[in-house]
């Protein structure tokens, strides 16, 4: 359950002042923009289990050889804090036998992974070595992206960058 507080905060979430082209996302939900700008909606946020996600555990991967995402900025860290707005840079690493295909990027939300990457992308160009996205508008509370890529041979990378908004 929910305290209120909480409730309260996680309806506030996510705006990187995006808006979208509307095409489907792989979870099947429609991922326009909504007006406004926001990356996602206080009902998206309840609707998709945005504090769930940011509570639950990562997920466990396999070990294999898989291109890296190392996320630049924010420094990821324990308990991370943040003020927006703020700068997210990723950087991207294939293995040697197989550069990263840009084109398989997905940036997901909260606990249910609503597929937010094309108002993410509309502001950033995503490249085999990353992107960087300055002053990043996220309103007050915690928030998890989990970000994936994969190379040219379908490996699939995945990390997850947990936060809060002061």
């Amino acid at each position: 359950m929910m305290r209120p507080i909480t409730r309260f905060i996680a309806l506030g979430l996510i705006a990187l002042c995006a808006t979208s082209t509307g095409a489907q996302g792989q979870n099947g939900f429609n991922s326009a923009a909504p007006s406004g700008s926001w990356l996602v909606t206080a009902d998206e946020a309840i609707q998709f289990k945005g504090q769930e996600g940011f509570e639950m555990p990562p997920a466990l991967r396999p070990r294999a050889q898989v291109p890296i995402i190392d996320i630049i900025k924010p420094e990821p860290a324990p308990d991370l804090k943040v003020k927006a707005p703020f700068a997210i840079t990723v950087q991207f690493t294939g293995q040697p036998d197989s550069p990263i295909d840009p084109a398989t990027f997905r940036v997901m939300y909260g606990a249910l992974k609503l597929d937010i990457t094309g108002r993410i992308t509309k502001f950033v160009k995503v490249s085999k070595d990353g992107f960087a996205l300055e002053n990043a508008q996220i309103p007050v509370g915690r928030h998890r992206l989990t970000l994936q890529v994969q190379d040219e041979k379908q490996r699939l990378a995945e990390r997850e960058l947990r936060f809060e908004v002061e």
